[in-house]
């Protein structure tokens, strides 16, 4: 059998990974793990083993070879999600003490350039970014817990003495016009756009709706196009499928389009309502509405150029990304065109938008047959970019699971351990 050493070094280059980064990450010497891989030093305790397994995000059976090691494969636990519940809980309804979820520390850094006021205390709006774009939502979730808590303790401590604070710490007295009231704001609707796409990822879409309506009261203080943008595209990701989801999105789109040509920010948000109603025509079966947004989509794109530093990376290559996510929708992915010169999936840093379009590569080609090879590459691409993304997607699954009931990928074992790791037994 493999050597658990040997192991150890394959996962961490797969993972991309130096020595020194995989023991950072594990909290570990570089010598150690030199010594793990090389046969120097067994790997004999229990929490050195997890500890390697969870920086790899694998479970500690694909580390050790033993089948009998393995647990389950989640990106997140139930103690977490818990705690993000309570977090919910408490900046929705601020006064009742829902958790005991930890704040964050740091200072705030806007995700945009621009505006003068001092952000929320003791949220860093980045460090949250940072973890949702490179897809470690172990890491996210229970910083997006105290972010929630730490957010819910200002809306009341900025309430009027003896007042009550309404949810999010929109109605206060004082208003926006009170010392770090903007930047407050600002921080609730980020925080809980954030909060909304993270629960609806990670398949919470029931907890989405409570911060879904905090963020647009919050933005509806605040006045501003692009945060009001943002606060209507976590309703719409809230919302999901249901009825008149529609209509939201075309009135944010009316809302946003006469300031979409004089900021470069809001134009993004408002081509990213183009976006998501080309998907939404797509799963009802209109392709010429969909092909319509989607032209209006590349328009903007094309006046804005690529922003990959921006709430959602928009630009050319974030359009073209959801062209073949919308093809997927219409049931025609192998109809995808041969992408533009210049199209760089790897160019965009969110390694969570970066996997996702690997996902649905995956998927298009699975729609026909005689491709399943080229499928597999993309979904150990997907794994390779982030790997809790693949154990998250429901699209990723849903690929797996089409792969696996095609003659002879079903006895493949690495499309079989792929699954595995994605909860697919």
């Amino acid at each position: 059998m493999e050597q658990v050493g040997a192991r150890l070094r394959r996962w961490r280059v797969r993972r991309g990974l130096s020595q020194r980064v995989l023991a950072e990450l594990a909290g570990f010497s570089q010598g150690y793990v030199a010594q793990i891989e090389n046969g120097a030093a067994p790997l004999e305790r229990r929490a050195a083993r997890e500890a390697l397994a969870r920086a790899l995000q694998i479970s500690v059976g694909e580390l050790t070879g033993r089948p009998e090691d393995s647990t389950p494969t989640s990106p997140v636990g139930a103690t977490a999600i818990a705690g993000l519940r309570a977090g919910i809980v408490a900046l929705s309804m601020p006064g009742f003490r829902g958790g005991d979820a930890q704040t964050v520390s740091g200072g705030e850094q806007p995700l945009v350039s621009g505006g003068d006021e001092p952000p929320s205390a003791g949220v860093d709006t980045t460090l949250l970014v940072r973890h949702y774009a490179a897809c470690r939502y172990d890491l996210l979730v229970p910083a997006l817990a105290g972010a929630l808590v730490t957010l819910a303790a200002r809306s009341i401590a900025r309430a009027h003495p003896g007042g009550v604070a309404q949810a999010g710490g929109v109605a206060q007295a004082g208003g926006v016009g009170q010392a770090g009231g903007v930047g407050h704001l600002r921080s609730v609707v980020k925080v809980c756009a954030t909060t909304v796409a993270t629960c609806v990822q990670l398949g919470h879409p029931d907890l989405a709706l409570a911060p879904a309506g905090v963020a647009v009261r919050a933005a509806e203080a605040l006045g501003e196009p692009a945060y009001l943008g943002l606060a209507n595209y976590a309703r719409i990701r809230a919302v999901g499928a249901v009825a008149g989801v529609e209509r939201i999105a075309d009135e944010g789109i009316e809302r946003l389009g006469p300031h979409a040509g004089s900021d470069p920010v809001t134009a993004g948000v408002y081509g990213m309502h183009h976006l998501i109603r080309a998907e939404m025509a797509a799963r009802a079966g209109m392709t010429l509405v969909a092909a319509a947004h989607l032209d209006e989509a590349e328009a903007v794109a094309g006046h804005t150029g690529e922003r990959p530093d921006d709430w959602f990376s928009f630009g050319p290559t974030n359009v073209e990304m959801w062209r073949l996510a919308v093809l997927v929708a219409l049931g025609d992915g192998l109809a995808a065109r041969t992408p533009p010169s210049g199209f760089r999936p790897d160019a965009l840093p969110s390694a969570q938008r970066r996997a996702t379009y690997f996902i649905d590569l995956a998927r298009a080609l699975l729609q026909g047959r005689g491709r399943e090879d080229a499928a597999a590459a993309a979904l150990y691409r997907a794994e390779m970019i982030a790997p809790q993304q693949v154990c998250a997607s429901d699209g990723a699954r849903e690929a797996l699971r089409t792969l696996l009931s095609r003659p002879r990928y079903g006895r493949d074992g690495r499309v079989r351990g792929l699954a595995a790791r994605a909860g697919i037994r």
